[in-house]
C-alpha cells in the first residue's frame, strides 16, 4: 500500500469537549479546511495516560505523576523501518530533559510521553530527538524535518492553563489556543515546502468535563478533501495505527492492533462486521 501521507505533525491540545471546542468560529473554520474527525474519543482520563496511548497502544498509567516506563513505543518501530522522528516540546529545559515541571511551569512531563519512556530517556541518540520546539524553526529552514513529528505546546497554548487563571474554566481556553494557533499553525499551513506531503492533526489528549471524552480532531493537507467529515469512531489508538499503516510498520499489538484507522485517507472504508469472524 503506498503512502497516503510522506510526514505527519501531531499538535495535542489540552482538555477540552468536542461541543466546546465547535462554539468557537475560527476552529470550525480549521476544521472544515480538511477533514473533521466528528466522532474522535481520547481514551481515558487523566491527560498523561492519553499521551502514552497514542505513542504506546496502552494508557500505561492511571495519572498525572511523572513516571519512568519500562515500555516499547512507536519509536521502535519507527527506527526498525528507517523512519525519522523527532518531538518537539515547547520550553523543554534541554539541559534537563527528565525534569517533572521546568522551573517557569511552562513546561509538563506529563504532557511528554517521549520521555518518560525508559528506552528513549536513557538512549543518548534517542533522547537527543526529544528537543525544545525552538529548534523546529531551524529543521525547517534546513529541510530536515522528520516524517514523524510530535509538537506539544506549553500549559498555557495547548489551551489547559492560559495566563492569568487561577480557577479551571474561569477563562475562555479555547479562545486563548486558538490565537496560539493561529500564530503557529496558519503560516505553516499557508507554506507550501512544509505541507508538501504532510498531514497535520490537530486534536486534544481527552475532555474535560469528562463526560463521554469526545474530543475536537481536524485533519489537514493536499491528501484530505476540504469539507469532509468523517463519523466513524476513532480515538487515539486509531491515529496511532494509522501511523503504523502508512509508514508500513509492524504493530505493538496492543490496543493498536484492533483500532479502527484512517483507512479514507486511501479511499477505503472499514470491513463490514460479519458474525461468522467472531464465532465461539
Amino acid at each position: 500500500m503506498d503512502r497516503a501521507f510522506e510526514r505527519v505533525f501531531i499538535i495535542m491540545l489540552e482538555n477540552e469537549l468536542e461541543s466546546a471546542v465547535l462554539q468557537d468560529e475560527h476552529m470550525r473554520s480549521l476544521q472544515a479546511r480538511g477533514v473533521r474527525l466528528s466522532n474522535y474519543h481520547g481514551v481515558t482520563h487523566p491527560s498523561q495516560p492519553n499521551y502514552f496511548a497514542a505513542i504506546a497502544g496502552l494508557p500505561l498509567v492511571r495519572d498525572d505523576s511523572c513516571r519512568d516506563i519500562e515500555s516499547t513505543s512507536l519509536v521502535d518501530l519507527l527506527e526498525a523501518k528507517g523512519v525519522t522522528w523527532k518531538a518537539y516540546m515547547e520550553d523543554l529545559p534541554e539541559d534537563d530533559k527528565a525534569v517533572c515541571i521546568s522551573a517557569d511551569r511552562l513546561y509538563y512531563r506529563k504532557h511528554n510521553p517521549f520521555v518518560s519512556i525508559n528506552n528513549i530517556r536513557n538512549d543518548p541518540t534517542r533522547l537527543a530527538k526529544i528537543v525544545n520546539a525552538r529548534r523546529l524553526r531551524d529543521d525547517e529552514a534546513a529541510g530536515t524535518l522528520p516524517e514523524f513529528c510530535w509538537y506539544t505546546p506549553n500549559i498555557q497554548n495547548d489551551g489547559h492553563s492560559p495566563p492569568d487563571s487561577d480557577v479551571l474554566h474561569r477563562w475562555d481556553g479555547v479562545k486563548f489556543l486558538w490565537q496560539w494557533l493561529q500564530d503557529f499553525l496558519e503560516p505553516r499551513l499557508a507554506d507550501a515546502a512544509f505541507m508538501k506531503g504532510t498531514l497535520v492533526v490537530v486534536t486534544f489528549d481527552e475532555s474535560l468535563p469528562y463526560d463521554d471524552n469526545h474530543v475536537y480532531a481536524a485533519l489537514l493537507g493536499e491528501m484530505v478533501k476540504p469539507g469532509t467529515i468523517e463519523a466513524d469512531q476513532y480515538d487515539h489508538y486509531s491515529l496511532l495505527r494509522t501511523i503504523e499503516e502508512n509508514f508500513e510498520l509492524e504493530t505493538l499489538r496492543r490496543n493498536d492492533l484492533t483500532a479502527n484507522w484512517f483507512r479514507f485517507l486511501w479511499g477505503l472504508r472499514p470491513p463490514e462486521f460479519n458474525v461468522a469472524d467472531h464465532a465461539q
